[in-house]
């Protein structure tokens, strides 16, 4: 209502400048033409007197056909010419102007109501001559001052229809609002009592509400994903310890019924402790993602140059794939900067290759390469000649405890790939996986090349400049 009540009064004060511009426009017009034509009638009595200004009014009105109202008035009050019978009441100004009313010479045969209808509204002009004569100077204004009426009562009549439509459209758009509003309202009540699979409606126009209620649905395929991860967390730990749990209560059971053979009791306690090495990883993979997904790492994070930490992880699997007679190269692009964790560029890189290294038979290849890519990110990625993951579960092995059915009899808890994608999320990149250079022949298959993507950091500018 109350942008309806604004909508009229800005409407109303338009019109009503309009209504005073114009008014004083005709005001203004009709007076300039008195002033010119008493400036003509004071030079003609400069000129000749008295007798030049009678003679001269006497010609304009003769007829009736005279476009100005004149009186000229002796000093005794007499009318000496003009087409006015007597001066009007009306008090002037300073400035001898007047507004007043007057009529027309009653035409022969008019009936008393068309002589009141004959009643002009006029403007004029006295001005004293000398010797005490007076002259009058009038211009019929009627016709102007019945526009000017029209004008304001067009104003009256567009100011109700505008608080009209200004009130009608507040209900309309107010309503609408308050819908939309109950429509979002009622998904969070929804939510609230436990339906995450509800979502705000959207008409797709792109206005406050529609980005309201895009956000809002952003944020719950946010908190669901999240909660159907907290509910399937439990269940995937639980299967994923409860091999390592049960080898080694089995392991330790054996050592304690043997007797006498010190060696085997040793081998099954060492046995155990490799157990309890693998289970403490579990925990503290799952400490890192926990880290990661509260943003404590944002902190620690710089400018540094990626190139290093490529070369630093280089020098440390070529040794590795030597052993496990693999073919490694380094590709590196360099004059790249990127702010991020020193630290967790490492432990990311180390994940895949790793798991490069892990699911590579012997006689294959592991590259690591560093560049720029086409969009103007710094690229890692590893190539691996492999058995590479299918194309429909590229994305979900980076959910938490996600294994696929070929790595189950090799080590490992899931969260290699969990851990690579909160890193990439921790510094806005991306994380990409995709077919590897590898051919399906032998024990090779199509191979795997993950990707992380960080953008590069800005130059710096010189201070100095």
């Amino acid at each position: 209502m109350l942008s309806a009540a604004l909508f009229a009064l800005s409407s109303f004060v338009i019109l009503a400048f309009v209504y005073v511009a114009s008014a004083g426009m005709m005001l203004r017009r009709a007076d300039a033409s008195i002033n010119e034509e008493v400036t003509a009638l004071e030079a003609r009595f400069q000129a000749g007197g008295i007798r030049s200004i009678n003679r001269y009014i006497l010609q304009r009105t003769v007829g009736g056909g005279a476009d100005y109202l004149y009186l000229l008035v002796h000093p005794s009050g007499r009318s000496l010419s003009g087409n006015l019978s007597d001066l009007p009441e009306t008090v002037p100004d300073n400035e001898g102007r007047l507004q007043f009313t007057y009529r027309r010479p009653v035409v022969a045969g008019a009936t008393a109501e068309d002589d009141e209808k004959d009643t002009r509204a006029a403007r004029g002009r006295l001005v004293e001559l000398p010797s005490g004569y007076q002259l009058f100077v009038g211009l019929d204004v009627d016709e102007e001052n019945s526009l000017v009426g029209r004008m304001l009562n067009t104003i009256f009549a567009a100011s109700a229809l505008a608080l009209a439509l200004g009130v009608a459209g507040g209900i309309f758009i107010s309503r609408r609002f308050v819908a939309r509003l109950d429509a979002i309202n009622n998904v969070a009540r929804n939510v609230r009592a436990g339906d995450l699979t509800r979502r705000a409606p959207r008409n797709n126009t792109g206005d406050e509400l529609d980005e309201l209620s895009e956000n809002f649905n952003n944020m719950l395929d946010r908190v669901e994903a999240l909660m159907h991860r907290m509910r399937h967390t439990g269940d995937s730990i639980a299967h994923d310890l409860r091999t390592p749990l049960t080898r080694m209560r089995n392991r330790l059971d054996e050592a304690l019924r043997e007797e006498g053979d010190l060696v085997a009791r040793e081998q099954t306690l060492e046995r155990a402790v490799t157990d309890t090495d693998e289970l403490l990883g579990i925990f503290n993979s799952i400490l890192s993602l926990s880290r990661l997904e509260s943003g404590e790492s944002r902190k620690t994070i710089g400018r540094m140059d990626p190139a290093v930490v490529a070369e630093d992880l280089a020098e440390t699997y070529e040794y590795v794939c030597e052993d496990e007679g693999l073919e490694f190269s380094l590709e590196v692009e360099r004059g790249m900067e990127v702010f991020a964790d020193r630290g967790l560029l490492l432990q990311g890189l180390d994940n895949l290759l790793g798991n490069a290294v892990k699911y590579t038979p012997s006689g294959g290849a592991v590259t690591l390469r560093l560049r720029q890519n086409s969009e103007g990110c710094a690229e890692f990625s590893v190539t691996d000649t492999g058995p590479g993951i299918p194309t429909e579960d590229r994305e979900r092995v980076t959910q938490r405890f996600v294994r696929l059915d070929n790595s189950r009899t090799l080590p490992g808890s899931g969260l290699g790939l969990s851990l690579v994608q909160a890193i990439v999320d921790v510094h806005n990149g991306r994380f990409e996986l995709g077919e590897g250079p590898g051919h399906a022949e032998g024990d090779h298959g199509p191979g795997l090349r993950a990707a992380m993507c960080f953008p590069l950091a800005p130059e710096e500018r010189d201070e100095g400049v």
